[in-house]
């Protein structure tokens, strides 16, 4: 007789969770690593496709015959048997924690009613999701090394990182997993194409930030919206800027020295985008890191919820980086203060200026919501305090922010010519207000106190 629990399952026929097989062949190798390498299912023996109960005789031998090819999977798949009638068996398939597994005929994944064997690049990709290969460590053999490495990103780096530019650069690279080595021929890793191009969009054209002004609290009214798409640290400055010229800043000056005061903390909003970039999973091509400004909050995003393997019960507590060597790139220039205090940092600044609690989303993205408190800084202050500024004196600030700051840095900063800023950098040196430490590559700026 068939019990109601079978004929529930049979008349659901069969999906995602639910295959039928007549009997035991070398094809239920296959069903069973492909729901072990999905989110597991059921295999029920004595049941034809179409739903009719044909029956199997579950003895012993059977049994230890499944269990068998069970164990012939690479990995082992560890299921477990139960018999809903005397000639019905239900192979209970539990998801895997150690994807993916194959068969002698290859990987197979469930996808809707069937097992599909997956094609090289499909493996590559399902490793990358899994966590078993990342994202970053990739190398890029479709991109030529020599053609679109960069310079003044190398540069760049080397002044952020505080590393001697007399070292040899490739053998650098290499240890930082920016580069990789194959026949004789040098590629980028993910990770270099992001940091050492000044372009990285060429390459991974959703590598890039998308920040929106709103008028009011709901996604309606666009007050503002620019996509940048340089490189990879520009990029995030330009973010910053971006949320500095739609929320309130006041400013308290000391000597030549002027501190901003912003409306939220600079460094907390700093560390949430560096956190976004830094973190946000690569493989999602279709979205990109997002920066909202409402007059309500502000809304740092990415694609990625937390990193696979982190029950959220861990989240803030425990460092487990989506992009292992890109995070390590960012810490050598100074972005991360030290891997795994993102999360408690942000908090740490907002409780020291007295603001709300930022509120933390993670699902299939994960997001940072800072709460906007208007009253704690007059927007009068902010805009009669840049009117007043005069771009020498917004030099001397993003000088003492960054001493290794280059003309063309400032200019892209200050929204001005080259030219004119070369010309003010003139004045204050000639005025004695700065001076210039070494050469004008590689050196710094110094500002002069009197």
């Amino acid at each position: 007789m068939v019990s109601k629990e079978l004929q529930d399952k049979i008349v659901q026929g069969e999906g995602y969770y639910t295959e039928f097989k007549r009997n035991v062949n070398s094809d239920l190798k296959k069903e069973i690593v492909a729901f072990a390498n999905a989110s597991g299912g059921n295999i029920f023996l004595g049941v034809e496709d179409d739903g009719t109960i044909c029956g199997i005789e579950a003895n012993n031998q059977l049994l230890s015959k499944i269990q068998e090819f069970a164990n012939e999977c690479d990995p082992p798949v560890d299921i477990k048997t139960k018999a809903l009638t005397d000639n019905v068996l239900q192979i209970i398939v539990p998801e895997s924690k150690v994807k993916p597994h194959r068969t002698t005929g290859g990987f197979y994944l469930r996808t809707g009613a069937n097992s599909q064997k997956m094609r090289t690049d499909a493996i590559l990709e399902f490793l990358e999701k899994e966590g078993r290969v990342k994202f970053d460590e990739r190398m890029r053999n479709d991109v030529d090394f020599f053609r679109h490495f960069s310079l003044n990103q190398w540069n760049r780096f080397l002044r952020l990182s505080g590393i001697s530019p007399d070292v040899e650069r490739n053998t650098v690279l290499q240890s930082l997993g920016a580069i990789k080595n194959q026949s004789n021929k040098t590629f980028f890793t993910n990770a270099g194409v992001l940091i050492f191009t000044d372009s990285p969009v060429l390459f991974l054209h959703h590598a890039y930030i998308s920040c929106v002004a709103f008028r009011t609290a709901e996604k309606v009214d666009i007050v503002d919206r620019k996509d940048f798409q340089g490189d990879f640290f520009s990029n995030i400055e330009s973010a910053l800027s971006f949320v500095e010229r739609h929320i309130n800043v006041g400013a308290k000056i000391e000597d030549i020295i002027r501190e901003d005061i912003w409306e939220v903390p600079k460094v907390a909003l700093r560390e949430a985008i560096v956190n976004a970039v830094v973190h946000r999973d690569y493989l999602e091509t279709g979205a990109r890191v997002v920066v909202e400004v409402f007059p309500d909050r502000i809304m740092v995003s990415n694609p990625g919820g937390l990193p696979k393997g982190m029950p959220e019960k861990d989240f803030g507590k425990y460092s487990l980086a989506r992009n292992a060597i890109l995070a390590n790139l960012m810490q050598r220039a100074g972005y991360i203060e030290k891997l795994g205090t993102g999360i408690t940092r942000i908090k740490q600044e907002v409780r020291k200026a007295g603001l709300p609690e930022v509120i933390f989303h993670y699902n299939y993205f994960f997001a940072v919501e800072f709460p906007r408190v208007k009253e704690r800084i007059k927007s009068s202050e902010k805009s009669s305090e840049k009117s007043s500024e005069k771009s020498s004196e917004k030099i001397l600030r993003l000088i003492s922010e960054n001493k290794y700051i280059t003309a063309e840095e400032l200019a892209r900063e200050l929204g001005i010519t080259q030219r004119a800023v070369e010309k003010n950098l003139a004045n204050l040196k000639r005025n004695g207000r700065i001076d210039r430490i070494g050469p004008d590559k590689g050196g710094h700026w110094e500002i002069i106190r009197k």
